[in-house]
């Protein structure tokens, strides 16, 4: 039978899951990989808009799903740590909120890229920069989320 080992997922600003689980599928940036108790130590990075499925009990019928962008992965000592830049419960995912802010963050960098283009100081168009390098990942997200809610499917993006 199956043994439990202990799961945290987070993302910067908070913690998404802690507790214990007896299977996890990860969604790596090569492909979705299993991690049992006693897997071998790793670190791997995360897919963009990956789902992570977390089996809580040993027949795996209490599930808990979320969807992950980015981020790392680390199994140590039989301790899984699911590390991701953005992150949600499945469950807790909508569509309507993700399409305004996927509208806003696009006229948000719109006017950046233009204020960019206009600047000469390089120390300023350096900040845009990375700026924009920041939002762009924010609407990767948002766009993960959309994409998710309305085929089903994971980002195919990496």
């Amino acid at each position: 039978m199956a043994e439990s080992y202990r799961c945290v997922v987070a993302t910067p600003t908070r913690v998404l899951f802690e507790g214990d689980v007896y299977y996890a599928d990860v969604p790596g940036y090569a492909g979705h990989y299993g991690v049992l108790k006693g897997h071998e130590s790793l670190v791997a990075t995360n897919h963009q808009g990956g789902k992570l499925v977390l089996h809580l009990d040993p027949d795996g019928n209490e599930k808990r799903e979320f969807l992950i962008h980015r981020g790392c992965t680390q199994m140590l000592h039989d301790h899984l740590a699911v590390l991701a830049r953005f992150g949600r419960a499945v469950e807790d995912l909508d569509l309507e909120s993700s399409k305004k802010r996927v509208e806003e963050i696009s006229a948000e960098i719109a006017a950046k890229e233009a204020e960019v283009a206009a600047e000469t100081d390089e120390d300023r168009i350096a900040a845009g920069e990375a700026w924009l390098s920041t939002e762009r990942i924010h609407l990767e997200w948002h766009e993960a989320k959309i994409h998710f809610l309305e085929t089903g499917q994971e980002s195919t993006k990496q």
